[in-house]
């Protein structure tokens, strides 16, 4: 009878280091960005009408952002985010931004907010089902 070494193996690469991924399938972003605390539509809500000084960053193409976007939201697409460009809309490292895109298979939001906290921003949102969820619940968008 032949023994199953996929328990061993898979116990020797958590030791090891390996962990999971937190994607559902390849392609998709991660759920979760290390430094950034990942929100769903009705944690944005309550972003937006308890905190006045939330920045909000469209990570989308301009032709997605022309086709709608979060009331408030200054699109900067992830390839453009530096520290430069970061600090012409959040001067503060400290000030709460959140970042998002279309969701999974966009992906543009995770390396955003990974960008941003790599430079220091200490108050990070990651919305990773972004625009998918957000047309889902039939929120309002900004054309």
């Amino acid at each position: 009878m032949k023994k199953s070494i996929l328990g061993p193996m898979v116990a020797v690469l958590l030791a090891l280091g390996f962990a999971p991924v937190t994607a559902t399938r390849a392609s998709e972003a991660p759920r979760e960005i290390a430094g950034a605390i990942t929100v769903d539509a009705k944690k944005i809500i309550e972003l937006i009408t308890t905190t006045p000084d939330l920045a909000i960053v469209n990570n989308r193409k301009p032709a997605d952002y022309a086709a709608g976007h979060i009331e408030g939201a200054v699109r900067l697409i992830d390839t453009d985010v530096t520290a430069v460009s970061l600090a012409k809309h959040i001067r503060a490292k400290d000030r709460p931004v959140l970042f998002y895109c279309n969701g999974l298979r966009c992906g543009r939001a995770a390396q955003a907010a990974q960008k941003a906290v790599k430079l220091g921003y200490t108050r990070v949102y990651y919305y990773a089902l972004g625009m998918d969820e957000w047309n889902k619940e039939g929120l309002p968008v900004v054309r």
